[in-house]
Formats: C-alpha cells, structure tokens, sequence
C-alpha cells in the first residue's frame, strides 16, 4: 500500500501548527493511503497515485468547506432570524442585519480545514497552508469587528444620542483603525516577519502616508474638536458662507460634514474646514425659544415735528398712548411752569414731538403683542444715527416662536401694521424717488 510519507522527500516535523495532532494524523494517514492505493490500481505508478489521490483530496475538501458554510447560514437564518424578523431594533436583529452572525459561519470552514488538511501533506501544506489560514481568520477577525461597530453606531442613533454627540467620526476612524491593524497583521503573515518589523519601516514612509491619507487626518482631529467642544451636532443650523451652506446638519463623519439647506440642496463641507474657517450655529437661538427681530423703520425727517393741540387731541385717542400723552403733558407743563419758559416757542422749553409720541407707541404696541418676548430677552425700541435715507427707529426684540414661517409671519404682521400707522402720526417713511414721483413732477 502506498504511504504518503513514502512519495514525498523527507522533511522536518512542522511545530507550532495548530491543525496538526498526532492522533488526527494516524487516522487521515490512513485515508489517505487507503485512497492512493484505490487510485493506484487504476494503473498509475505510485507517484502519479500520490498526487492524484491529493487532488481528489483537496476537491473534496474545498467542497465540503463551502457546503459547510452555506448550511451554518441557512440554520442562522432560519432558526435565528425568523423570532426576530419583526423585531428591527432587537440586539440580534441588529447582529444579524450587519451579518455579524452569520459571518461567524466561516468558522464552520476553518474547522473542517483543522481536521483535513492533512489530507494534502502530499503538498507539504505545513509550508503554504498555515499562512493561508491565518489570513482567513485575520479576515473574519476583522469583518467581525466592523458588523460590531456598525451595531454599536445603530444603537446610538436609535436612542437619539446622535443629537448630543456625533459618533459618526468615531465609528469611522475605529474602522479605520482596524483595517490598519489588519492591513498589518496580513502582510506580516505573509511575510513572515514581526508586526514590530513593518511598523518600524512605517516612520521611513511617514510622509508619503500623510501626503495620502492627509484629509482623512485632518478631518479626524477636526471630528474630534468639533465633538469634543460641542461646536456642531446633527440637527444644528447652521451657516457658512464661504461654502454656500446653510441649513441642518444632517450627518458628521470622519472627513466631511453633510448640510441640508433650506432649498433642499446638500452641502458637504470638509470637517476641517470647520474648524479653520468661521461659521454660525443656530442652535443657542433655536434652543433659547427666541428668535431675534432687528429691523429699522427708516423716517422722512422733514416730517418729523412738534405735536400742536389738535394732534394730541387725535393721538390722545390712540388707546395704547392715550395714558403715556396725559402723563406726559403733565409732566412737561410742570417743568415748563417751573422753569418760567415762555408758551409762545415750542423749542425755548419741553414740548412732545411726533416721533417721541411714535416710538412710545411701538414700544407699547410690541409689549402687548402675544408672540414678543418681554422678559428675559433684550426688548428694545431705539434711534439710530440719522443718514441720507432718514431717522432709522430700530426694533430690537425676540419673538416666542422660533420657527422660520412662524417667524417670518410675526414679523411681517408687525411691520405691516406699524407702517399703516405711521400716518397717523404726522410722519413719512423715507422712500428713494421713483418713476411715478418724477411724472407727478412733470404734470
């Protein structure tokens, strides 16, 4: 009978090989010379038995792994998906979503090659096989590890925490990390030198390596500040104009930041960016519950005067100045008679002008208003420096609703109603002479 240890030339026991054992080989020594006899009695010399026996082998072997790895995932999927199938954010559900189970099937095969690769010692596989399948497990190893992250980052974003921390950048550069790592431990496998030994060439090379991956670098330490000092967050609005964004986070990852603007078009801004380049984050306002109103009424000055009687009769009507006309009259009566100011010029002495009566006015009409903040946020109703397009009075105020159309419509309603009511005042808001104007000139 033929033995394999026979047919080949002799060569040194392999130590350190975790698939051998010295009971696994006297039994598939066995086999294997029972299959080369078999083989040799079709009328091969025992060389040609050896070899052709060893192919068969290894066909065989290469198939019953694969059948193996096939079977494992349909049990997984049967006997484990299905209780969950309507359960998506169940942990296992995540598993088996990622593939973390079922790439653990691949195991089934590095087990089946533990007991028949000694089937093939006719091709010294103590030589060529071992690193082959530490490959293999460096390779399920890592797959493994990033199905995990992708759960993990799941999990995170399920429960709402991506609004508190961005994990996106992490998760990334944890990806990363491990394929690095397993980049490295492949090639020291394969060349069968130390880890130690290509991480020392890697300084050697450390140029080129950062000239490659240099936008990654800068966005993962960039990812990292943005996190770590709270500067930007999914669901933020924000503001950059140097980039033409602006509108809500959607995303942070490793290297870019992802906006939605408010015409629907996405933006994608390198994360480094962000940092070395200026930006505004809506957020503080959107958190406050108030949005600011800072708009200027710009007034004709030539309208702008002394109120005789009959005008403070008809604004004393006015039921948001009646009060603040009377007592005002009073007040400035009395320092006019103290002071002995003569009646007949409204300049020698305190006397209430138009513009004065309209900013109590505005202010009065701003604090009964059901949507503007009175407490707790700058109200304000002030005049600016007059300049070649009139008296600016400025409103400085936060509205309750925060919201962009709701915004928008508060402050619309209040401005149309202010410049209807200008008139009544005696004023004129100041407006650049347009076609219209220069034809009434000519008529």
């Amino acid at each position: 009978m033929l033995n394999a240890k026979d047919a080949q030339p002799p060569e040194a026991e392999p130590t350190n090989v975790w698939y051998r054992s010295d009971t696994l080989d006297v039994t598939v020594e066995g086999w294997f010379d029972s299959l080369a006899a078999w083989v040799e009695t079709w009328g091969l010399d025992a060389s040609a038995a050896g070899w052709l026996a060893t192919a068969i082998c290894a066909v065989g072997l290469a198939l019953v792994c694969y059948l193996g790895n096939r079977f494992t995932k349909f049990l997984i999927r049967y006997f484990v998906l299905r209780p969950y199938r309507n359960k998506p954010d169940h942990p296992v559900s995540l598993l088996l979503k990622y593939k973390v189970v079922t790439r653990l099937s691949h195991l089934v095969p590095l087990f089946l090659l533990a007991y028949g690769l000694p089937l093939l010692s006719y091709l010294y596989v103590d030589v060529w096989t071992q690193p082959l399948i530490d490959v293999y497990i460096i390779w399920i190893g890592v797959m493994i590890i990033l199905g995990l992250i992708d759960v993990l980052e799941d999990v995170y974003e399920s429960k709402g925490l991506e609004e508190r921390f961005a994990l996106r950048g992490v998760t990334q550069a944890g990806k990363l990390v491990v394929v690095l790592v397993g980049i490295l431990l492949l090639v020291s496998v394969l060349f069968a030198k130390s880890p130690i030994y290509f991480l020392s060439g890697i300084g050697a090379a450390m140029a080129i390596i950062l000239l490659i991956f240099k936008d990654t670098i800068l966005g993962l330490v960039a990812g990292i500040q943005l996190n770590a000092n709270k500067m930007i967050q999914v669901g933020d609005w924000v503001q950059m104009d140097s980039q033409n964004a602006n509108g809500e986070v959607l995303e942070v990852t490793l290297t870019t930041v992802r906006i939605e603007n408010w015409d629907r078009t996405i933006s994608l801004v390198p994360a480094y960016q962000m940092i070395s380049e200026s930006f505004i984050n809506w957020q503080g306002m959107s958190e406050s519950g108030g949005r600011r109103i800072k708009r200027s009424l710009m007034i004709d000055m030539s309208s702008i005067r002394f109120t005789d009687a009959e005008l403070l009769a008809r604004l004393q009507r006015l039921q948001l100045v009646g009060d603040y006309i009377g007592d005002r009259s009073r007040e400035i009566d009395e320092w006019n008679t103290k002071n002995g100011v003569q009646a007949d010029l409204e300049a020698n002495g305190r006397c209430q002008t138009n513009i004065g009566i309209f900013r109590a006015y505005v202010k009065n009409y701003l604090s009964n208003h059901p949507m503007i903040h009175t407490e707790g946020f700058t109200f304000l109703v002030r005049q600016l420096q007059p300049t070649e397009l009139g008296l600016p009075i400025e409103l400085y105020v936060f509205t309750k609703d925060n919201r962009w159309v709701q915004y928008e419509e508060i402050q619309a309603d209040i401005f149309d109603h202010l410049l209807a009511a200008i008139p009544e005042f005696g004023l004129r808001i100041f407006q650049s002479p347009s076609g219209s104007d220069f034809q009434k000139l000519a008529v």
